[in-house]
């Protein structure tokens, strides 16, 4: 895979850069109101960024002041993020709070594959792109990024045999031990799953295990939007009306006789992380993840790539300030 990071930067973009110091309500008030789900933090001392703030950042906030009986809630509205890294890094087990301004990160010359690679092995979703010589940020680069660029330009790159194989002949994705949640499952639990089981979406059942919607991490952002975030205990059932409008929204489904460049499409054009594997009665079969697309297309490059291959980053063992996981 001779295409590199550069070829994915977009032509026009939003970079949203926050202050360490500014309070962790404003800081997810600032997502919400950018439509986007991480945020670089710099650190003005240091003239450095030292990681991302996501989402997995708020639920893991929300999760500690409700298990502290909202005395922490105070701490959620004024506390910085400075002050939020430096104590998730005491209750991890770090107790050097020096901050370490060596995030994973790549260069515009690497390539696409480093790029899944990297992504695949640190077990993250988005990677910043730095100028090496100006130590700039240009972009973040994601699975969802990489893989509409392989989209867009599907016909003029080489197109192997696998592109028109079917989701069943391929065996991707997730069948044994999903994790499904009904209408009555109330928010808090949901938080619980998102953080104890890393998924970034769950699919909402009725009761006959029939798909009926989908909550994902990024959903959680309308608890910063409307600032109800105080009272976890509702059901779903009073959360997704309000969210998803459901004359309008269509769930993001396959079946196993789609083909891959059929998945890559519905990937691209319906901008989801995921597809709910589903039979002709709509129950569930499985579940899809962009992050499965991307093991694959390592594991096939992997045989003619990876020995010829010199990862120059240096950054690869180091620790990020980003908690959302893979999708799974």
């Amino acid at each position: 895979m001779t295409h590199t990071c550069y070829d994915c930067m977009p032509k026009s973009g939003k970079v949203l850069l926050l202050d360490a110091r500014l309070s962790i309500r404003k800081a997810f008030f600032a997502l919400v109101f950018n439509n986007v789900r991480a945020a670089l933090v710099w650190h003005a001392p240091t003239s450095s960024n030292i990681g991302l703030i996501t989402i997995s950042d708020f639920i893991n906030m929300l999760i500690a002041a409700y298990d502290s009986k909202w005395n922490s809630l105070d701490t959620l509205e004024t506390s910085s993020i400075l002050e939020w890294k430096q104590n998730s890094q005491s209750k991890n087990g770090h107790t050097d709070q020096h901050l370490n301004s060596n995030i994973v990160h790549l260069s515009p010359q690497d390539s696409l594959y480093t790029a899944i690679l990297t992504s695949t092995e640190q077990k993250i979703h988005r990677i910043p792109v730095i100028d090496p010589l100006s130590q700039d940020f240009l972009f973040l680069i994601t699975n969802k990024r990489i893989l509409r660029f392989l989209y867009l330009f599907i016909y003029d790159l080489p197109q192997p045999p696998f592109i028109h194989q079917t989701l069943e002949e391929l065996k991707l994705g997730t069948y044994d031990n999903l994790v499904l949640i009904d209408l009555q499952t109330k928010l808090i639990e949901v938080l619980r799953m998102f953080q104890n089981i890393r998924v970034s979406a769950l699919p909402v059942v009725d009761s006959e295990k029939r798909l009926r919607d989908i909550y994902s991490k990024f959903d959680i952002m309308h608890l910063a939007a409307t600032r109800t975030y105080a009272n976890l205990d509702v059901p779903l059932c009073d959360i997704l009306d309000l969210i998803h409008d459901q004359n309008t929204h269509q769930l993001a489904t396959c079946k196993m006789t789609d083909q891959l460049f059929e998945l890559m499409d519905k990937f691209v054009t319906r901008e989801v992380h995921r597809l709910i594997i589903v039979d002709n009665n709509h129950h569930i079969v499985g579940i899809l993840s962009m992050s499965d697309l991307m093991r694959f297309f390592v594991s096939k490059l992997e045989n003619s790539i990876r020995p010829n291959l010199n990862i120059a980053n240096g950054h690869l063992n180091v620790p990020v300030f980003e908690s959302e996981p893979m999708d799974t």
